[in-house]
């Protein structure tokens, strides 16, 4: 029986005065009802906006949102007709925990790729392929290579834009290597996720499912090298094997890189244990990994903070004997003279806190001359409304109690025998119109015979640095994930759910799995997701639950993964790079290569059944 007939059979074969023994599941004998037809309607209308979202402007997760909202208000209200009211909330718990599950797992995830990113581990990967100096083949092969060894462990998505960032910046004005390493990239990323539970959403849910076991996964790896290695073939003759303009570009990768990727290998081994050897949700591991970001966040924020306040400023370089600091107060008593030609806003006072020197440098900062200033002790005059100490009086005096008190953001370091210098950091709103944020240095000033003369105190106006840095939060990260996505999942897991409440996911079940057996049911999950996204197919596959061998769950996760290759909308990773390659990666431009991406796709279906022909 053909596709097509057979689902509007199925569908048509329960009119609205359907019955109970028609049906041995009662949910079934409500496909035919209004309430039944009314969610299906709203389902296909919300999500045929979904493809329309950079057309319209207006995010997928939005139509998605209103459809299950909508769909559970029928789904209650046809179980109030039949007199069980609790089952819908009964129904809507057991949906709600499925997506809760995957959500705990993708929050982890999102987050170390998000938190990888802004450590520019990324973008250091990209800086030195593009440097590399290969010739275009080169750069061909190894991005999609790249992009297939990826994308087991990050998302298409991400493996997607960096390795598109890299086909574009080698390309240049070359648009015809562009759009076939771009195709490259997607259809390796989209086969390189299909063989790991990290890989894909769709491998993720068949795994938490536990229809597939982590190793068995890993079956699949051949069929899908194969899935990406024969398109490719086919358009490695169709690109120039020329030499690409060398590009030099270099990325420094931020302090805790290289501890963060590590810490999100850990995670991932810390779910798989969880998972395998405790019998918990991967879920949990997740979170437990998440924690490991969280602790070591603590580590870069107090690091980070710390240095973007004072790491380039005055008297807390690496090299103490350069401190400005250091330099000045060997000058004693004529410390004047030097003070007028440093860059740094400064004053000194002698033993009694009278001003002895107040340079142009800090006359520019606060406005009031050293005229004015010389033989007072007004130092306190341009930074507070009244009088009070400044550090440099603290110092003076040997106040380290107060100076703590004072100061929450502070540094010490020592000079000489029982003298101390300290760093600080304040927010001065008696400065300019707006107040200025000021970094601030005293030391203690002694002459030739170690006697105390005095103290000086230096500034640096650091308004403008600290708008532009920030130390590393893992919330920062959290909010920068991908939340429309997350609730587009949301949407499509309840609305999914809601329909399988009516019956129509036994009904389809019927029409696929029985009448077409498995194999080809399968093969046709694939296709159909490169039109409509494959997590909801596969949720859909789920919520059926046909009784399928391990190999045929195998070939379903292959053919949901791998299938959206065949068009350029049909995946992540494709919509991404439309939106990134300005229009040089195409619809069309990927529709011209879908043959022979068919062709990787058919073989790699036969891979499997040749390979795993005992587990089908």
């Amino acid at each position: 029986m053909k596709l097509l007939p057979a689902l509007l059979t199925a569908l048509l074969a329960a009119p609205v005065s359907a019955g109970a023994a028609a049906f041995p599941d009662e949910s079934l004998a409500m496909s035919g009802t209004f309430y039944g037809w009314a969610s299906l309607v709203i389902f296909v209308a919300a999500y045929a906006l979904v493809p329309l979202e950079n057309r319209i402007q207006m995010r997928k997760s939005k139509p998605m949102l209103i459809a299950a909202g909508l769909i559970w208000v029928l789904v209650a209200l046809a179980w109030e007709d039949s007199g069980q009211s609790h089952r819908a909330g009964d129904a809507f718990l057991r949906g709600l925990t499925e997506y809760v599950e995957l959500f705990l797992f993708l929050l982890p995830a999102m987050t170390y790729i998000n938190a990888l990113e802004e450590r520019n581990v990324f973008q250091s990967l990209r800086a030195f392929l593009v440097s590399r100096g290969y010739s275009l083949r080169q750069v061909y092969w190894t991005a999609g290579a790249l992009a297939f060894l990826f994308s087991p462990f990050a998302d298409n998505l991400t493996t997607a834009l960096l390795l598109g960032g890299v086909v574009m910046a080698v390309g240049g004005n070359d648009r015809k290597f562009i759009s076939l390493a771009c195709i490259n990239v997607v259809v390796a990323a989209n086969a390189g996720g299909a063989f790991s539970p990290f890989g894909d959403i769709t491998t993720l849910m068949v795994w938490q499912q536990g229809k597939v076991g982590f190793q068995q996964f890993f079956m699949i790896a051949v069929p899908s090298a194969i899935n990406w290695l024969v398109p490719a073939a086919a358009m490695h003759f169709a690109v120039s094997d020329g030499m690409p303009e060398r590009v030099s570009e270099k990325v420094v990768m931020k302090h805790g890189a290289k501890t963060m990727t590590a810490l999100f290998a850990a995670t991932v081994a810390t779910a798989v244990w969880f998972h395998v050897f405790l019998g918990l949700p991967a879920a949990a591991g997740m979170m437990l990994g998440l924690g490991y970001l969280g602790a070591f966040s603590y580590y870069l924020k107090k690091r980070e903070g710390r240095l973007s306040l004072y790491g380039t400023f005055l008297g807390t370089r690496t090299d103490e004997s350069l401190s400005p600091l250091r330099l000045l107060r060997r000058r004693g008593r004529d410390l004047g003279r030097y003070l007028e030609s440093q860059p740094y806003p400064a004053f000194m006072i002698d033993t009694n806190h009278t001003i002895v020197h107040w340079n142009s440098a800090l006359e520019r900062l606060t406005g009031f001359t050293a005229a004015e200033m010389v033989g007072t002790r007004n130092q306190w005059k341009p930074f507070y409304d009244r009088a009070r100490s400044l550090l440099s009086d603290l110092v003076l005096d040997g106040r380290d109690r107060e100076i703590r008190r004072r100061y929450e953001q502070l540094h010490r370091h020592h000079l000489a025998a029982g003298e101390d210098a300290y760093d600080a950091a304040r927010y001065v709103d008696n400065l300019g119109d707006e107040g200025r944020y000021l970094v601030f240095s005293a030391a203690p000033i002694t002459d030739q015979e170690g006697n105390l003369v005095g103290a000086v105190e230096l500034f640096e106006d650091v308004t403008e640095h600290r708008r532009q840095v920030h130390g590393f939060d893992v919330m920062e990260r959290v909010a920068h994930i991908q939340w429309d996505t997350l609730l587009f999942f949301y949407g499509v897991f309840l609305c999914v759910a809601g329909l399988s409440e009516f019956g129509y996911l036994g009904l389809l079940s019927a029409a696929l799995y029985t009448s077409l057996g498995p194999t080809l049911a399968n093969t046709l999950v694939g296709v159909l997701s490169a039109i409509i996204d494959n997590v909801p197919m596969m949720f859909a596959v789920l919520s059926m639950d046909p009784v399928m061998s391990v190999g045929q769950w195998q070939l379903v996760t292959l053919t949901a993964g791998t299938g959206g290759s065949l068009l350029a909308i049909g995946s992540a990773a494709g919509v991404a790079l439309l939106g990134t390659t300005r229009g040089i990666y195409s619809f069309g431009g990927h529709l011209k290569w879908a043959p022979v991406i068919a062709l990787g796709y058919g073989l790699s279906i036969l891979s499997h059944l040749w390979l795993s022909a005992r587990a089908m």
